[in-house]
């Protein structure tokens, strides 16, 4: 499952997945986004995983390497942060998920990291801000 947000003040379209991560979810959140009036070229990307419970292999060939070239090329260039929870055991399945896919499309503007620190500084916005804009999302998710 996932949420979509947008801060216009931080310029950024943040996706808090929570719960079982499925199939190919990230490329459905990615669309969504896109095809949001508020997204613009000018945005930087949040992707929250740090409540997923569960993740598998699944959907990691070449077939979801295209899917993401073919739907979400807008992003191969735009600046984003994979947001993890130190210690999640998500993390390394997740880990084994990006190097399937790294060898047939690379993402140099793309961080992993569990600090929201190093995502701010990352995405070039104010930590405070950032933590303040994911806590709000996060009281409307409840």
């Amino acid at each position: 499952m996932y949420r979509i947000f947008f801060s216009d003040k931080l310029n950024l379209a943040v996706a808090i997945h929570s719960g079982p991560f499925i199939g190919a979810e990230a490329i459905v959140a990615g669309k969504e986004i896109l095809a949001d009036a508020r997204y613009t070229d000018m945005h930087i990307l949040l992707w929250d995983l740090r409540r997923v419970t569960s993740m598998t292999l699944a959907d990691t060939d070449r077939a979801f390497v295209l899917q993401s070239k073919k739907h979400l090329k807008p992003f191969l260039k735009a600046r984003h942060v994979l947001l993890f929870q130190t210690g999640n055991p998500i993390n390394e399945i997740h880990n084994q998920r990006s190097e399937r896919l790294r060898r047939f499309s690379p993402l140099p503007f793309q961080m992993k990291t569990c600090s929201l620190t190093q995502a701010a500084d990352w995405l070039g916005v104010d930590e405070q801000g950032l933590n303040s804009f994911l806590e709000k999302s996060l009281d409307t998710q409840k």
